[in-house]
């Protein structure tokens, strides 16, 4: 295969090079003269260009990458791996400036029937309608996150009373409402725990316990949307999840 050459101005050249790097190929033919060292230091110049452009391609793509990560792939919020770090992060947080943290654990009512029912693909819709209604009731500093399954759970860092952890869950159980899957009407009902700690007074295992047992307590409610702050009895009554 022969070699193309063409004597073209650096100038010139510039603009097509960084485009062309934006778009992540280009072949350019030039001939240049040993000792022009003004072109060559143009070129030298815009292979910089081109090197900054692309590590900061690839430093988007390892950030998207590193995004996916951490979220769940059918409703894009945090998954298990990213509750885990938010929890800690803001339970630290919290033993540095004296405030609180809260983690709310939600678990849908009658989604195995639902899955029964409507099958695999109804109840991934039925999963997508929750997470949306999280999302359009948990503040902008709170963390939703799906857990697995139909276990879902919000990170709520710095707290100033325990009460807006309440509210956060009141806000969740007043967006919740049937949906329409295949035609069906699907109530759309969960059970959500709560707790809270002070600074430095919980783990994240021992906060998330807390609130896992409170919601327990609260299924044992009804099929009807419920929330619990976790209390020490609930740990000598409530029955260990299966």
């Amino acid at each position: 295969m022969g070699v193309l050459t063409r004597r073209v101005p650096v100038a010139r050249v510039g603009p097509a090079l960084l485009c062309a790097a934006v778009l992540g190929a280009l072949i350019l033919f030039a001939a240049i003269r040993v000792d022009a060292p003004l072109l060559w230091g143009g070129l030298s110049l815009l292979t910089g260009g081109i090197s900054v452009i692309a590590l900061s391609r690839l430093a988007l793509v390892r950030r998207e990458s590193d995004r996916r990560a951490v979220t769940d792939g059918l409703t894009g919020l945090a998954d298990r791996a990213r509750f885990r770090e938010t929890s800690r992060r803001a339970l630290a947080g919290g033993e540095r400036s004296g405030r609180l943290s809260a983690v709310l654990v939600l678990n849908l009512n009658g989604f195995k029937q639902v899955n029964d029912t409507l099958g695999d693909d109804g109840g991934d819709l039925v999963l997508v309608a929750f997470a949306q209604a999280m999302r359009a009731s948990v503040p902008p500093w709170g963390v939703p996150c799906r857990l697995g399954g139909d276990e879902f759970a919000v990170v709520l860092p710095d707290l100033d009373f325990p009460e807006q952890a309440y509210d956060v869950a009141g806000a969740v159980t007043s967006v919740l409402s049937p949906v329409v899957v295949d035609g069906r009407l699907v109530p759309l009902a969960a059970s959500i725990g709560i707790a809270v700690s002070g600074p430095g007074e919980l783990t994240h295992d021992l906060l998330v316990h807390r609130a896992d047992v409170a919601m327990r307590r609260a299924k044992r409610l009804g099929p009807q949307t419920r929330w619990a702050v976790w209390q020490e009895s609930f740990e000598q009554d409530t029955p260990a999840a299966a």
